[in-house]
């Protein structure tokens, strides 16, 4: 938990619009509570960042195999052609 803590400080990340102030002023069990919610929004963050690149790349792949199959179909028609 004070990993945690001293890591939050670091950033300096901004709650409810007001950057952090110094932990002397909180009870201890305001820096858990304050520590947790802001734990649970970097993780939640993070969790949605790797799910839109897990979509990008799936949408990428997905193209991929789009073309590529078309390119088959186009040169399996032009070897048709050719043997005819």
């Amino acid at each position: 938990m004070e990993n945690a803590c001293a890591c939050l400080s670091l950033q300096k990340i901004v709650c409810h619009g007001k950057k952090w102030t110094k932990w002397s002023n909180f009870t201890l069990n305001q820096q858990k509570v304050t520590t947790k919610t802001n734990l649970m929004a970097l993780i939640s963050n993070k969790l949605r960042k790797k799910q839109n690149k897990a979509k990008l790349h799936e949408k990428k792949l997905k193209n991929q195999l789009v073309t590529i199959i078309k390119n088959k179909i186009k040169n399996h028609k032009n070897t048709k052609k050719t043997t005819i």
